[in-house]
């Protein structure tokens, strides 16, 4: 007996990968509803059309109807991109497994692949997925930063899931966005009270009580995170707080590993305490850290002194 060679979940993502490569995933979608039928329309053996078809049924992307397959809804967010909340988690998954596979490349020439066309829908379809415990956690988080608060602006929060939690809580709530990812965001917040604003953040955020942002630091340079500080304090009332909920390399599990994940997809790096203590204090800020109960994410607290 042998220790099998890689987990499940990566093996579920490379039958994902193998099948979209094989244009398998394509021929489910429209006519095709056997293994037969896939490997006519693919080119594919058939031993290797009625091993994938088999799998992707076994892992319940597909379910057997009758004689024929049929995409299940685990699949549906390969099939359409129109409403984010039917994405799911696989598109973007599979997303970010084309950026590691690119890896050497963007290694050496300092420069990821160009994004899919839909990798700003399947991102934000993957933020609508994220756990119910782990946004009320965050949430929770910033609460206390500043239990008397009574308007918050959530940065870069896609589909608002964190704004939606803050307006369960009763504050008024402002989204701030990029442009392109707002656009795609806008119809689940249009039937909200959230304020949606698409002006971008890194130099001006609303004034508000409380700024919230989650995995935000690593998106951005130095100077990036510097600025949008700043912004952050301009905002804010004497006493007022920023929250920001992140990975830090000595204080997250693994945070090496997401370090070149960040790399491969055109981020920029995992910083340590001493980095965003920096940060922070320049911008006029008093840090705490603390951790975010369930989670591998450290939440650093900046409460406004100037």
């Amino acid at each position: 007996m042998t220790d099998d060679a890689l987990p499940t979940g990566a093996r579920e993502l490379l039958v994902l990968w193998a099948a979209r490569e094989c244009e398998v995933l394509d021929a489910l979608a429209t006519s095709a509803g056997t293994p037969e039928d896939v490997a006519t329309e693919t080119g594919i053996t058939p031993v290797a059309a009625d091993t994938l078809v088999t799998a992707l049924a076994d892992r319940g992307l597909v379910e057997q109807v009758g004689d024929e397959y049929e995409p299940t809804n685990r699949l549906l967010g390969f099939l359409t991109k129109t409403d984010l909340r039917s994405i799911g988690r696989l598109p973007h998954a599979l997303d970010t497994f084309d950026a590691w596979l690119a890896l050497p490349e963007t290694a050496r020439t300092g420069t990821p692949p160009d994004p899919s066309e839909y990798a700003t829908r399947n991102e934000l379809g993957t933020e609508w997925s994220r756990d119910d415990t782990t946004v009320r956690a965050t949430v929770t988080a910033a609460v206390r930063a500043h239990p008397d608060a009574d308007s918050v602006v959530v940065l870069r929060d896609g589909p608002g899931r964190h704004a939606r939690e803050f307006l369960a809580r009763g504050f008024e709530v402002t989204l701030v966005e990029t442009p392109e990812r707002a656009d795609a965001a806008a119809p689940l917040l249009r039937p909200t009270e959230v304020r949606l604003e698409t002006g971008g953040y890194v130099d001006s955020i609303p004034q508000t009580d409380l700024v919230c942002a989650v995995d935000l630091t690593r998106r951005h340079t130095p100077e990036e995170n510097r600025a949008w500080l700043r912004a952050a304090q301009a905002a804010l009332e004497p006493g007022g707080a920023v929250v920001a909920v992140e990975p830090l390399r000595d204080h997250t599990p693994d945070a090496a590993l997401l370090d070149v994940e960040t790399l491969a997809t055109g981020g920029a790096r995992i910083s340590e305490e001493a980095t965003v203590r920096e940060w922070f204090e320049n911008a006029g800020f008093a840090l705490d850290l603390e951790p975010v109960p369930g989670t591998d994410r450290v939440a650093l607290v900046g409460r406004r002194v100037q």
